[in-house]
């Protein structure tokens, strides 16, 4: 009976286990379409930016032309963007190297990479 209950807690662990994978899956799922929601923001305040420069610049009124808001909406969008990946990144257990800024297993002392240290 003993091997039995053995077998039962380690089914128990392993389901454990997967139910919390499956968690951080979705997670980092959902956390993925708000970054690409971000990332159409972006792209879409970009534009707008463009356009209202081309047109000033066309019209000849450039000149004292504020784009000051425009600039700080993208600068937030931005910085949501850094934090919806840096979450993703800790959901998967990633870190970026200090020096080359590439994605490093978060379980190694050093950069795979470069060679410094994490």
């Amino acid at each position: 009976m003993g091997m039995f209950n053995d077998f039962l807690e380690n089914v128990k662990a392993v389901a454990i286990e997967f139910g919390e994978k499956a968690n951080d899956i979705y997670d980092v799922t959902k956390l993925k379409a708000v970054k690409t929601r971000i990332s159409n923001d972006i792209n879409k305040n970009y534009k707008s930016l463009g356009n209202k420069y081309y047109i000033l610049n066309k019209g000849g009124k450039l000149d004292g032309a504020d784009f000051s808001k425009e600039i700080a909406t993208l600068d937030e969008l931005h910085d949501q963007y850094d934090t919806i990946v840096k979450q993703i990144n800790e959901l998967k257990n990633l870190k970026r190297c200090p020096v080359c800024s590439k994605p490093q297993n978060g379980d190694k002392p050093f950069c795979a990479d470069c060679g410094a240290k994490l």
